[in-house]
């Protein structure tokens, strides 16, 4: 198969010439396929085509079954597609070293925030400088390319594909994750007498991506946060010491633990760690410590390494956790053209009060990870700096078509950024057209921990649009410290 598809660059204007969408596929087992199943493994910025060439696509195919076709693409502005975004000249991650967008906030969980909020206005107007002069030099290098790059645009390049690999008369089967069920709303919405076998997996509400300003996302989204981060302190006490290396002894109890952690974390806040081994030396302060302890929360199955690496740190060796911080992609700037493409027009931009002011409230009364989680939505941030005109067709809703086919709609009990009043949401708008399977796991994303349970549902659907019975909800088949294959997370989103 071909590495790229060309594709019009804007479906409203031949003029404009053509885009490159980069491809990988894996190839079904039983040929002739029955066709193509697109796979988006999240973002904005995720590549699809290298998950399916570098990482691992067997399990997917697991999932997906033999017969189908799996399509990994890059969305415009992502990887390897053409226009890429490309801004700098040196690699992005050298130009946001130490600042605000690397570090994070610097804001112990023990705070009283209000006492903080001079400061906290302060690391806000970092932020907001740097994503003024990111908006500068990508208009500078790319122009007028990024208005091309929105949600919108991948679903035409989706049906655009579908017709050249399944035929014009084909339906398209999708299976997307995280930022993919945004792009499977879109879709569904957008093409609702195209739709084949789709499942979106790890829901973000559409309706708050396309109508909301990004500093209000995270009272939604961190809903169940704090209950999948007590999750952590309770298996790891399961686990015991030599599975959980944040155990000392057999009194240990879920809470002693979360003090000491917690105590530690804020001890950076005052006194940052040297770290001269990591691959990057540097300091461990207490914005990268939260930070790499949000993330690991998305990933359960990689609990017994967040604990390691934060025991090594507790002594003195934070060398584990700070290369862990370390970014491998750089998705940002490809993340800020997709959002600043699909948000509203919004009267104003919200001041930097009213910012610091929504975080506070949201370390209050939803999470204390309002500060860390800060770092998920910067790149969301400036877009009234962004000098670009509109895309040429911006999809907002509605978001309740009735639907070819129904899909399939995958939460998780608490998962951490995705919440499960997401799915309902996605229920509720789309009635018969879908059905919610809830899973029993912490995690972002359904496939966090292994699920017997999950799987054969997935494969029914897929093979012949069986439905799980309403209400459904699955276990899962390992827990995050069990033994085994440390890899076990079915996919990594």
């Amino acid at each position: 198969m071909k590495s790229s598809q060309a594709v019009p660059k804007d479906y409203l204007n031949s003029s404009a010439g053509v885009a490159k969408i980069a491809l990988g596929r894996y190839k079904a087992k039983v040929q002739p396929s029955r066709g193509t199943v697109f796979f988006n493994p999240g973002g904005p910025g995720g590549s699809g085509k290298t998950w399916i060439t570098q990482v691992n696509p067997y399990r997917l195919a697991e999932l997906v079954g033999e017969e189908y076709d799996i399509v990994g693409f890059d969305p415009r502005g992502v990887g390897e597609t053409e226009p890429k975004t490309t801004c700098f000249d040196v690699p992005y991650t050298d130009w946001a070293r130490n600042t605000m967008l690397e570090r994070g906030y610097d804001v112990p969980f023990n705070t009283s925030v209000d006492e903080l909020r001079s400061a906290l206005l302060l690391q806000e107007a970092e932020v907001d400088e740097m994503m003024r002069t990111k908006f500068a030099v990508c208009k500078e290098a790319m122009g007028d390319d990024p208005r091309y790059m929105g949600t919108t645009t991948v679903v035409r390049d989706i049906n655009f594909m579908a017709k050249a690999l399944d035929g014009p008369g084909a339906l398209i089967n999708y299976y997307g994750f995280s930022y993919g069920s945004i792009i499977g709303m879109y879709l569904v919405n957008m093409l609702p007498s195209k739709v084949g076998r789709i499942i979106i997996d790890g829901i973000e509400d559409a309706t708050l991506w396309t109508s909301k300003p990004p500093h209000t996302w995270h009272r939604q989204w961190f809903e169940h946060t704090d209950q999948n981060y007590d999750m952590f302190f309770t298996e790891c006490v399961k686990a015991g010491p030599t599975r959980c290396a944040l155990v000392n002894n057999e009194q240990d109890t879920p809470s002693t633990i979360k003090s000491r952690l917690e105590d530690f974390i804020n001890g950076l806040h005052y006194r940052p760690l040297s770290v001269p081994h990591a691959k990057v030396p540097g300091l461990l302060t207490t914005g990268r410590a939260q930070r790499f302890l949000l993330f690991s929360l998305y990933a359960p199955a990689q609990w017994p390494f967040s604990a390691t690496a934060f025991a090594h740190a507790m002594q003195g060796d934070g060398t584990l956790l700070l290369n862990a911080n370390e970014p491998t992609v750089d998705r940002s700037s490809s993340r800020t053209a997709v959002t600043c493409n699909d948000q509203a027009s919004f009267p104003h931009a919200p001041t930097l009060e009213e910012i610091v002011d929504e975080r506070i409230d949201v370390f209050k009364h939803v999470t204390k990870f309002a500060f860390a989680a800060g770092n998920l939505e910067n790149d969301d941030f400036g877009c009234q700096y962004w000098d670009v005109p509109p895309p040429p067709e911006k999809f907002q809703g509605p978001w309740n078509h009735s639907l070819r086919n129904p899909i399939l709609v995958v939460s998780n009990t608490l998962d951490p950024v995705t919440p499960l009043a997401s799915g309902l949401r996605v229920q509720e708008l789309l009635g018969s057209s879908a059905r919610l399977l809830v899973v029993d796991s912490p995690g972002h994303c359904s496939l966090a921990l292994p699920s017997h349970c999950l799987k054969t549902h997935v494969n029914a659907f897929f093979a012949n649009g069986t439905l799980p019975p309403e209400g459904t909800l699955c276990p899962v088949s390992a827990g995050p410290f069990s033994e085994g294959d440390p890899d076990r997370a079915m996919l990594d989103i």
